[in-house]
């Protein structure tokens, strides 16, 4: 028996997915009712066909094409290129390329939106959060332009009401939650992600992976966001590494698309752990992509947790293809961390802190503002403070 709840859905209006699928895309932007729209894109692909694709598929709906995205999305970095929109009209925010860009989007709609001036500014938007339960969520006053988004990776940054944004005098990243800053409308076309390097498809498939298992043994979990992510790590457990023989089946990244919503459908539900509350401190102080992070510290974290979730890791060890049939739930939870790792392998993605250049020094404020990370507090297993973080670090290194 369920206790009574509510469960609350951002406002995505509309997920398109499937080979082709962006040639629908002129018509919904007639449906919004914009007219002037920024197409804002990562730097890589700023030149690449995709773009001419785009250009010549909106025509005169389409202002300005605009790069200069920073991973991590420094604050400086989203002023720079919000400045270079003011005053144009721009009604419509189209962002194309992975979490960052997609992150970057939904910065650029709360500054201008709410008519910022400097990064600064920024603090009175930040969640506040202080370990284990006291919380707040500054609310955006203004209303935000709307924002449609392309995604190239898995990072499934589309799927979510939240942003990331890193203070980089402070080497913190600070989250801002809002519904408005949820992108209207995801086009999920595999044709338009044959580009991302290999790297950055498994990379942001294990972070897709990191959001589904810590979904799984959240401490607020729903029926609904369990059963999709379990789906998802089925899913990622069998087409990541069809992608990483062949880049070019597209029914493949298809299927890791769809994996990726999965993984991160009811975000505003139930919340992330502590994998992703680390992982968020080691972006900002050590400049490591979160897709990497996951890879690292996911298992480490899974180990941890394992003593409060062996039920819930049994069914993940399920999911991922292990041999569960005639194991103890305890054998069969034991496992799935250790499947985690030989995914990671079999991607040929880094397993140690060490071989992305995190040095030991940082450990420490990493783990401090690991522990005023929101989503910390959705551990299964309580953190203790700084030292149970560092302990990981330590065996991540």
């Amino acid at each position: 028996m369920f206790m009574s709840s509510c469960y609350r859905f951002i406002p995505v209006e509309k997920v398109f997915h499937g080979a082709g699928v962006i040639e629908n895309l002129p018509a919904e932007i007639d449906r919004l009712g914009a007219r002037k729209a920024a197409l804002l894109t990562s730097n890589s692909l700023f030149a690449s066909p995709v773009i001419k694709r785009l250009e010549q598929l909106l025509g005169s709906r389409l202002e300005v094409v605009l790069s200069g995205t920073v991973q991590h999305a420094p604050s400086q970095s989203i002023f720079e290129i919000a400045s270079r929109l003011r005053d144009r009209g721009i009604d419509l925010l189209i962002s194309l390329g992975g979490g960052t860009v997609i992150d970057s989007a939904k910065a650029i709609a709360l500054v201008l939106g709410e008519g910022l001036d400097e990064p600064q500014q920024l603090q009175s938007y930040s969640v506040k959060f202080e370990y284990p339960d006291k919380i707040e969520i500054p609310q955006v006053k203004q209303k935000l332009i709307p924002h449609i988004a392309v995604p190239t990776t898995l990072s499934a940054a589309e799927f979510s009401n939240i942003i990331g944004i890193t203070d980089e005098h402070r080497k913190v990243k600070e989250l801002y939650i809002d519904d408005q800053l949820t992108p209207k409308v995801v086009y999920m076309d595999p044709e338009l992600c044959t580009d991302t390097p290999d790297w950055l498809w498994s990379a942001t498939g294990m972070r897709a992976l990191d959001h589904a298992i810590e979904t799984v043994y959240s401490k607020q979990t729903h029926p609904i966001t369990t059963a999709l992510a379990l789906q998802s790590i089925r899913l990622l457990s069998e087409y990541l590494p069809k992608c990483k023989k062949d880049p070019a089946d597209l029914q493949a990244k298809l299927q890791c698309q769809m994996a990726a919503w999965m993984s991160f459908f009811g975000v505003s539900n139930v919340m992330m752990g502590l994998s992703h509350g680390i992982g968020h401190q080691i972006g900002a102080h050590a400049n490591v992509a979160h897709g990497v992070t996951s890879c690292i510290m996911l298992p480490h974290v899974m180990r941890f947790s394992l003593p409060f979730t062996l039920e819930q890791q049994a069914l993940i060890s399920a999911a991922m293809g292990g041999e569960v049939s005639g194991r103890s739930v305890e054998e069969a939870a034991a496992m799935a961390s250790q499947l985690v790792v030989k995914l990671v392998a079999d991607l040929q993605l880094p397993l140690r802190l060490r071989d992305v250049q995190v040095r030991k020094e940082q450990f420490q404020p990493i783990a401090e503002d690991a522990m005023r990370d929101l989503v910390v507090a959705s551990s299964p297993r309580p953190v203790q403070g700084t030292g149970e973080i560092v302990a990981l670090l330590e065996a991540a290194w």
